[in-house]
């Protein structure tokens, strides 16, 4: 009978011995996911990030290239507006002062 009670004993001690062991197998394993869900996470970020900068860098070249279209443009503008203001300026001016003085 006490070899019985022995028996017991230490079959209760096993099957508590491997509900430890299983229960810090399952807080280790929990523990590694939080890890690989943290790396992942964080390289997610670093990819992000990088596009961000290489878009960011694209999106500032393009607007560069246009401003630098539209400066191209008004300069052209402006050029011509002074031609044809050197060219006819005193015409105008004489226009002006006609119809001011005759009216």
């Amino acid at each position: 009978m006490e070899d019985m009670i022995a028996k017991i004993v230490e079959m209760d001690k096993k099957a508590r011995d491997m509900t430890d062991e299983a229960q810090q197998n399952k807080l280790d394993y929990e523990q590694h996911i939080l890890r690989k869900k943290e790396r992942i996470k964080n390289d997610y970020l670093e990819r992000a990030k990088k596009r961000i900068a290489i878009n960011q860098q694209s999106a500032q070249k393009k607007a560069d290239d246009y401003m630098k279209v539209i400066e191209e443009r008004d300069s052209a503008i402006i050029k011509e507006l002074e031609n044809t203001y050197a060219k006819n300026g005193d015409k105008w001016v004489e226009s002006i002062v006609a119809g001011v003085t005759d009216g």
